[in-house]
C-alpha cells in the first residue's frame, strides 16, 4: 500500500514498470480525490507540475499503434489519473491544460476505441470544469495538421462532441472553420467525412452564416454542392438547433456568452453561464422535470417507473456454480468491451446481466470482484452512440443498485460522472435515461464520496446540469441519513449558498429547498449560512418556506419547485414550522396536504397587501421561540 504523500505520489507515477504502474495507479487517484490524504498536493508546485507532466507523457502516450494490454490499460489509467486531477483541482488545472494537450490530441488517435473515448471524455472534463471550449480549441487546432490522420479524424469528433456539450455560442468557430475546410481534401476518405460531419454540425448550430462563409473559401464548386445539400437535409430534417436564429458567435471574433436566465426570454445573459444543447432545445420547469408529459414519452423520454418496470424483462437463465456465473460474465464483458459487436448483440448482453441478478448472481463468492471488471464496460455502454443501448446500460445500472445497495458503492462512483455527461444530451431518451439512473442509485446506494461528484457539477457551466444536479442534491438530503453527510458539510454548505446565488432562477430556486433539506440535518450551520447571506437571499428563503407545501413534506423528494411557480398554498399555519427550532424529526415528519381551496400563483402575481398581512402574521411569533426566519439578526444555537 502506497503512503499517502505527494513525494510517495510522485516516485510511484515516474516508476517506468507498466506492472507496476497497473499495481498504483487506482491508490494515487483515491489519493488525489481524498482532499484530506492529499492535503499536500499543492504545497509545492514542482511537484505537482512533475507529476501531471509525467502523467501526460509518459502514462497517457504509453498507448501508442502497436500495443499490448497492459499499454493500453496503463494509458486508461493515465487518462483517469488526470481526470482526478481536474476534478480535484477545478480551474487550477488550467495551467497545465498547455503541458497535458499535446498527449491527449495524440490519443485521439489511438487504435483501440476505448483510449480514443476516454481521451475524448478527459478533453471534454477539461472544457467543463478547467478552462473554457474556446481556450482549449486556441490549444487544439494544430491537431487538424496532425501526421496521424486518425488524429486528424478524432480532432473532428473531438469537436463535434464540444459542440454537442457546450452549444457554439462558447466557440469563436470562424477561427476552426478554415482548418476544416482544409481537411475536405484530405487523402483519407475517414478524415475527409469526419470534416463533413464538422461542417454539419456547425452549420446545425448556427445557421446559414456558415453558408454565406464557406461560398467566400474559394472551395471547388462541385464539393460546395455536396456541403450544401447536407446543410439542405439537415433543415428539412427538422434538427436545427434554435440558436442557429443567432450568428454572432460565428461573425464575431469575440463570441458573447449563450446562458440565459430561464424565468424570462427578455432578460440579459448573466455573465459566465454557457448554453448546452438541452437548454437550447427545451427548458423544462422543475416541476414537471420529473416525470414527462405523455408528449415528452411519445417523444421518448423515460422516468423511474419505467427502469422499474423493464428490471425483469428479461430472458430468464439458471446459474449452478461460481464457475458458470464466471463464464457468463466473460462473455457479457467481451460483447460490451467491444463496439465492433452488433449494437443489438450490446443490448441482449445488458439484458443478461439482469437475468444473472434474478437468477441470484450476488450470492456467489466471486461476483464482487467480477462486478468490478464489469464497470468499465457498463460505462462504455453508457457512452454508447445508440440510445437503445445507453437506455439498457442505466436499466442494468439502477438493477445493480436496486440489488446491491450500499455494496454498489465502488459501481457507482465510477459511472456517477458519465451519467451525468448524459445529462445535457440532445436526444431526449439518453438525457432522461441518466437522469433516471442517478435518481435511482441516489435513492439506493448512499456513498459519501458521491456527493462531491454531484456538488462539483452544481457549478458546471451548464444551465441543464446545474439545475438537475441540484435536483439531485435535495434527493441526498431528504433520503440519506445524517451520518452519510457528515464529511462533507462544508461542501454542502458552500454549494448551497453559490446555489442561492445562481444565474438561473430555477437552479436558485431548488437550491433554496435544498437549503431547507440541509436545515434538517445541520441547523446550526443552515442558520450560520442564513446570517451569511445578504437581505435579499434571506427574504427569498423565507418565502420559499412560507410558499411551498413541498418544503413541509420533504419525504416527497421527487417534486422540485419551479422558478417561476413558487406554491402560495397556505392552508397550514406556518408557526408550528417558524415559531420554534427547526429539527430534521420537525421537518420531515410534518406531512401537510394543500385544501382543495388553495391557490397557486407566480410569484410576480404575488398581491403587496397579501404580502404585507403575511409579515405581520409573522411578526407575532413569540420572541421567546428564536428562529432564523423570525428576524435577520443571529438565531440562538438549535441542535442538531
Amino acid at each position: 500500500m502506497m503512503e499517502p504523500s505527494m513525494e510517495n505520489c510522485l516516485t510511484q507515477v515516474l516508476q517506468k514498470d507498466m506492472g507496476r504502474r497497473l499495481q498504483v495507479g487506482q491508490e494515487i487517484i483515491d489519493y488525489i480525490l481524498d482532499k484530506e490524504k492529499s492535503h499536500d498536493l499543492e504545497q509545492d508546485q514542482t511537484v505537482l507540475d512533475k507529476m501531471i507532466d509525467s502523467i501526460a507523457s509518459t502514462w497517457v502516450n504509453s498507448s501508442n499503434f502497436k500495443v499490448s494490454c497492459t499499454d493500453m490499460e496503463v494509458a486508461l489509467l493515465g487518462l483517469d489519473l488526470l481526470s482526478a486531477l481536474v476534478t480535484r483541482l477545478q480551474e487550477r488545472f488550467r495551467s497545465h491544460v498547455g503541458t497535458v494537450l499535446p498527449s491527449l490530441i495524440d490519443r485521439l488517435g489511438d487504435s483501440k476505441d476505448q483510449v480514443r473515448e476516454q481521451d475524448q471524455t478527459v478533453l471534454l472534463k477539461i472544457m467543463e470544469q478547467a478552462a473554457s471550449p474556446q481556450y482549449v480549441w486556441d490549444r487544439m487546432l494544430g491537431g487538424f495538421k496532425h501526421k496521424n490522420n486518425r488524429t486528424r479524424e478524432g480532432v473532428c469528433l473531438c469537436l463535434i462532441a464540444t459542440l454537442s456539450t457546450h452549444g457554439a455560442q462558447g466557440l469563436t468557430l470562424s477561427k476552426i472553420v478554415p482548418h476544416i475546410c482544409n481537411l475536405l481534401g484530405d487523402p483519407t476518405s475517414q478524415v475527409r467525412d469526419g470534416a463533413m460531419s464538422c461542417l454539419v454540425e456547425i452549420y446545425r448550430h448556427v445557421g446559414e452564416r456558415v453558408r454565406m462563409d464557406l461560398s467566400k473559401k474559394g472551395l471547388p464548386q462541385s464539393r460546395l454542392n455536396v456541403i450544401f445539400s447536407k446543410f439542405d437535409e439537415v433543415q428539412r430534417s427538422g434538427n436545427m438547433m434554435p440558436s442557429s436564429v443567432s450568428d454572432k458567435n460565428f461573425e464575431d471574433e469575440e463570441s458573447v456568452d449563450g446562458g440565459r436566465s430561464s424565468s424570462s426570454s427578455s432578460s440579459k445573459a448573466p455573465p459566465g453561464g454557457r448554453r448546452t444543447v438541452i437548454s437550447s432545445v427545451r427548458r423544462p420547469s422543475s416541476a414537471s422535470a420529473n416525470k414527462p408529459t405523455s408528449k415528452e414519452a411519445a417523444a421518448g423520454a423515460v422516468d423511474e417507473d419505467d427502469f422499474i418496470k423493464a428490471y425483469e424483462d428479461v430472458p430468464s437463465i439458471q446459474i449452478y456454480s461460481n464457475r458458470e456465473l464466471e463464464d457468463h460474465l466473460a462473455k457479457i464483458r467481451e460483447v460490451l468491451s467491444d463496439e465492433k459487436h452488433d449494437w443489438e448483440h450490446r443490448v441482449v448482453a445488458l439484458k443478461k446481466v439482469r437475468s444473472l441478478l434474478i437468477a441470484g448472481a450476488t450470492e456467489y463468492e466471486g461476483f464482487p470482484q467480477q462486478l468490478r471488471l464489469l464497470e468499465a464496460p457498463l460505462k462504455l455502454s453508457a457512452k454508447d452512440l445508440r440510445s437503445q443501448v445507453v437506455r439498457e446500460a442505466c436499466i442494468t445500472l439502477g438493477h445493480l443498485s436496486l440489488i446491491l445497495g450500499n455494496k454498489f458503492d465502488h459501481g457507482a462512483e465510477s459511472i456517477m460522472p458519465t451519467l451525468l455527461n448524459l445529462v445535457p444530451n440532445s436526444a431526449k431518451i439518453m438525457a432522461t435515461s441518466g437522469v433516471a439512473t442517478i435518481r435511482l442509485l441516489l435513492r439506493r446506494t448512499h456513498y459519501p464520496r458521491l456527493i462531491p461528484i454531484i456538488t462539483s457539477n452544481c457549478t458546471a457551466k451548464s444551465v441543464a446540469v446545474r439545475r438537475r444536479c441540484f435536483e439531485f442534491l435535495d434527493l441526498m438530503l431528504q433520503e440519506w441519513p445524517t451520518n452519510t453527510l457528515e464529511r462533507h458539510v462544508a461542501v454542502l454548505t458552500e454549494t448551497i449558498k453559490k446555489g442561492i446565488h445562481d444565474a438561473d432562477s430555477e437552479a436558485r430556486s431548488i437550491a433554496r429547498k435544498c437549503y431547507w433539506g440541509f436545515h434538517g440535518h445541520y441547523s446550526r450551520e443552515a442558520e450560520h449560512l442564513f446570517q451569511a447571506l445578504e437581505s435579499p437571499y434571506q427574504k427569498a428563503l423565507q418565502s420559499h418556506l412560507k410558499g411551498s407545501d413541498s418544503i413541509v413534506s420533504l419525504p416527497q423528494s421527487d417534486r422540485s419547485s419551479s422558478s417561476s411557480q413558487e406554491s402560495l398554498n397556505r392552508p397550514l399555519s406556518v408557526k408550528s414550522v417558524i415559531g420554534g427550532s427547526m429539527t430534521r424529526s420537525k421537518l420531515v415528519g410534518s406531512r401537510v396536504s394543500p385544501s382543495s381551496g388553495s391557490l397557486q400563483r407566480s410569484r410576480s402575481d404575488i398581491d403587496v397587501n397579501a404580502a404585507s398581512s403575511s409579515k405581520s402574521r409573522l411578526s407575532t411569533v413569540p420572541a421567546s421561540r428564536p428562529s432564523v426566519l423570525q428576524r435577520p439578526s443571529p438565531p440562538g444555537p438549535t441542535p442538531h
